[in-house]
């Protein structure tokens, strides 16, 4: 995918010593745009409060972005960006996720593996202790397992621990997930999950706002954090300590204006002491994915097609943790699904070939709003009658199977 003119100037911008993101949006407000800021010369740019210094950095950027002489850093993202399912995208591109844009300071530029649609579903983060108890760790299974089976996009940060069995119940639940990551996307960190990271490529997306390159410094998660509940609706802290690295994205939520909810855990736990502190300051309990879905917040997760609410599949809630942390198997035979189809689904099912069938080939011959034909996409193989694939969706049944 091609980048655009304003990546390749932020992406120059970022490698100017001292120009932080306040800097960058004190600038892109006085000057309207990214287009506007590349054409402002030294006279404007001092003008605009910036230091002579740092105005001159930028008029040497300008210069060289008018005459279009390309720097080897802009040619390695037009190389890096050159496989279709990999993009970068600024703050004024189509498809940047509009949640992010309404945290203070959003990234201006983040790089995307995978599915970009998949971040236009109701989004909710699930974060906790890289080393969980037992409890922890079936809860964070369970609880991303049923989130997805409501057509939530679970995201979180690929870190061992919760994040991993969050990102790995959200996929044997065929549902989406998004990692968010402290690294690059050409590094996977840490590297036992890279094979999980292709998996979420396959069916969600990988984010960063790092550079390519950017090794795993500390530096760097609170960052990725930050970035975890810009996304998302709402955060679930499953387990954490009162040291614990996800309260740092607790705490950004509530900067977000977006809502905490946090499970409980037993008095004299100090893997829980940080939830039970949470709750004490007024975050929202939770013991199962209802409570989540029926606070008022969440009113507009509840849009994904009722069938998905409906669906028969047994929950992994109350399973033994064995059960749930060893290796998930069988949940298709034990799926039991209703086969009834909404009107969009009707409208929709027809268009899917048995071979494959691009997102944008369904976007363009039903007419449906992005948002809606990924919801309705995640209800068809909710109800077991198309398979998302490598390049888009297949019908796996007949239609007369579902009627």
């Amino acid at each position: 995918m091609a980048i655009s003119s304003s990546c390749e100037y932020i992406a120059q911008l970022s490698a100017v010593k001292g120009l932080g993101l306040k800097t960058f949006y004190h600038l892109y407000s006085h000057f309207g745009s990214v287009d506007a800021l590349t054409k402002a010369d030294y006279e404007a740019l001092c003008s605009s409060g910036l230091k002579p210094v740092m105005a001159r950095a930028l008029v040497n950027i300008n210069e060289a972005a008018l005459s279009q002489a390309l720097p080897r850093s802009t040619e390695t993202l037009m190389e890096w960006s050159e496989p279709a399912r990999q993009h970068i995208l600024s703050i004024e591109d189509a498809g940047y996720p509009s949640l992010l844009k309404e945290v203070f300071c959003p990234p201006p530029m983040i790089y995307l593996k995978g599915c970009l649609e998949s971040l236009l579903l109701p989004a909710l983060a699930v974060v906790g202790s890289r080393k969980p108890s037992m409890a922890g760790k079936q809860h964070a299974y369970s609880f991303a397992y049923e989130l997805s089976l409501q057509g939530q996009n679970v995201v979180s940060g690929l870190a061992l621990g919760v994040d991993t069995l969050a990102h790995r119940g959200a996929l044997e639940a065929s549902g989406i997930t998004c990692a968010v990551l402290g690294t690059g996307l050409d590094l996977v960190y840490p590297r036992q999950n890279q094979k999980l990271a292709e998996q979420i490529m396959d069916r969600g997306v990988l984010v960063s706002e790092m550079a390519l390159g950017s090794l795993p410094v500390p530096a760097n998660f609170p960052r990725r954090n930050r970035l975890i509940s810009g996304l998302s609706q709402g955060s679930l802290i499953v387990e954490a300590g009162l040291k614990s690295g996800s309260l740092i994205t607790a705490n950004y939520a509530i900067e977000q204006n977006r809502e905490v909810y946090v499970i409980p855990g037993p008095i004299d736990s100090e893997v829980a002491a940080g939830c039970n502190d949470l709750i004490k300051q007024g975050a929202q309990l939770v013991t199962c994915v209802e409570d989540i879905l029926a606070f008022p917040c969440r009113d507009s997760c509840m849009t994904v097609a009722s069938s998905a609410n409906n669906s028969k599949r047994e929950s992994p809630i109350g399973r033994s943790t064995s059960a749930i942390v060893g290796k998930a198997e069988g949940h298709a035979a034990e799926t039991q699904l209703s086969h009834e189809l909404l009107p969009d689904e009707g409208k929709l099912l027809p268009l899917i070939d048995f071979q494959c069938t691009s997102f944008d080939v369904l976007a363009s011959e039903s007419q449906l709003e992005a948002g809606v034909l990924l919801q309705n996409l995640v209800s068809l193989e909710l109800k077991g009658l198309i398979s998302n694939v490598p390049g888009g969706y297949q019908r796996v049944k007949s239609v007369n199977s579902a009627q």
